[in-house]
């Protein structure tokens, strides 16, 4: 692990992602995008997790893996919740042209329609999204500070 001069980990130098990330591997690949963000890759299937890739209202200690207008297509964005280093307002709106759908909960789906322009899809825990051939399962998580 990587620590600064105060003994603080410190995250590894970013991998940049291309648009061949975002193809066909054969296999299923996942990628970090900073903080609680995530990218699935399965078999040309891609989902965002979170996606904090510009906008945040304070400076970040790394750099974003990819631009916004680097990104050549999503089929589906998922947010968690509100907090803005989970549902990034400027991101999911400045994707809103290349991503085939946004699922969240119904509170942030309202928000996000208000907000970005999206029309988000609200589920509740328990729900199954299907997102071609990926079954995705809503759990329960704890956010505590």
């Amino acid at each position: 692990m990587l620590k600064n001069e105060k003994g603080q980990a410190v995250a590894p130098k970013t991998v940049i992602m291309t648009k061949k990330d975002f193809e066909d591997q054969g296999n299923t690949r996942v990628y970090w995008l900073g903080g609680g963000g995530a990218m699935i890759n399965d078999h040309g299937t891609v989902i965002m997790i979170d996606p904090l890739l510009e906008g945040f209202d304070m400076p970040l200690l790394i750099d974003m893996p990819i631009d916004v207008k680097d990104v050549p297509h999503v089929d589906a964005i998922l947010v968690s919740h509100v907090d803005n280093d989970h549902y990034s307002r400027p991101t999911c709106r400045d994707l809103k042209d290349i991503c085939k759908e946004y699922h969240t909960s119904y509170y942030v789906a309202s928000l996000m329609k208000e907000e970005c322009g999206v029309d988000g899809i609200g589920h509740d825990i328990g729900d199954h999204i299907q997102i071609n051939d990926i079954d995705v399962e809503l759990t329960p998580a704890d956010h505590a500070w």
